[in-house]
């Protein structure tokens, strides 16, 4: 647990994604990264009073997305055990995505956004000002691959984010974490973890970039040094060369240029 929180406070360092007075809904899938990153902010709270006096409220959200049964009363106790306020919202997710299957497969694109536009909903209704999401150092670097192969651009999801339509923030306080520390960590607390329920869950698009890293990249001796080397590239603002940046680099949108030349 200290490798991770201590993980949350190099990334508060670098991006300030948590200050005083927030009240923070953490997304909780119910899932080891969530789950960990609702104990761990819950903490980090308790070191930001003692040593700045900051006040912080956390609360965790679980959405129902009614998928298939899940049980939730281990969760629930866990959480009520340790004092932290918890929620499970029902939606009328499942019913939504099963009645936009194409192909035989859940929409993955669709679930993200009713996810998020619902967080979004109960994070205002519970008065809080940014929604935590459990991301990692593996997912972004997994981003940074999977929009290069399938949007052919150079881009991850940021450690923070305001959405002006919401008036609200998004963070990602694990973005330091690296997901095996996160396993780890999950596993010496003991706990509970319960399956998001749903069906696609092992066979998408990052499931088949996860499996492509670590077994080509990070369990490969000859590229032991891969995912430091990855991970610095999306924090390395000193050194990049791309097609795009002059040498002053100033931006150029080379995709318009070459339209309007005809090439």
């Amino acid at each position: 647990m200290r490798t991770c929180i201590g993980s949350i406070i190099r990334a508060n360092k670098a991006f300030d994604i948590i200050e005083n007075n927030d009240r923070i809904a953490v997304g909780v899938s119910g899932g080891k990264d969530s789950m960990l990153l609702l104990k761990a902010l819950s903490i980090y709270k308790q070191i930001l009073k003692s040593e700045k006096n900051w006040n912080i409220e956390i609360v965790g959200i679980h959405l129902k997305m009614n998928l298939c049964h899940i049980d939730y009363n281990q969760i629930v106790e866990y959480w009520k055990s340790l004092g932290i306020k918890f929620c499970i919202i029902e939606t009328t997710m499942g019913e939504i995505l099963r009645g936009q299957i194409k192909k035989g497969k859940i929409q993955c694109s669709l679930c993200s956004k009713l996810k998020k536009a619902i967080l979004i909903d109960e994070a205002k209704k519970n008065n809080c000002n940014k929604v935590a999401m459990g991301h990692h150092a593996d997912d972004a670097i997994e981003t940074f691959f999977m929009n290069m192969i399938n949007e052919g651009r150079i881009a991850t999801f940021k450690p923070k984010m305001y959405l002006d339509r919401s008036d609200i923030w998004f963070i990602r306080p694990f973005i330091f974490a690296r997901e095996k520390d996160i396993a780890k960590a999950a596993k010496k607390e003991n706990m509970p973890i319960v399956p998001c329920g749903c069906p696609m869950e092992g066979f998408t698009q990052r499931d088949s970039m996860k499996d492509f890293l670590n077994n080509n990249f990070y369990k490969n001796k000859k590229w032991e040094i891969s995912y430091k080397n990855f991970f610095h590239a999306l924090i390395n603002g000193k050194e990049f060369s791309l097609w795009f940046s002059d040498e002053k680099n100033k931006q150029i949108d080379l995709i318009e240029k070459i339209k309007k030349e005809n090439y």
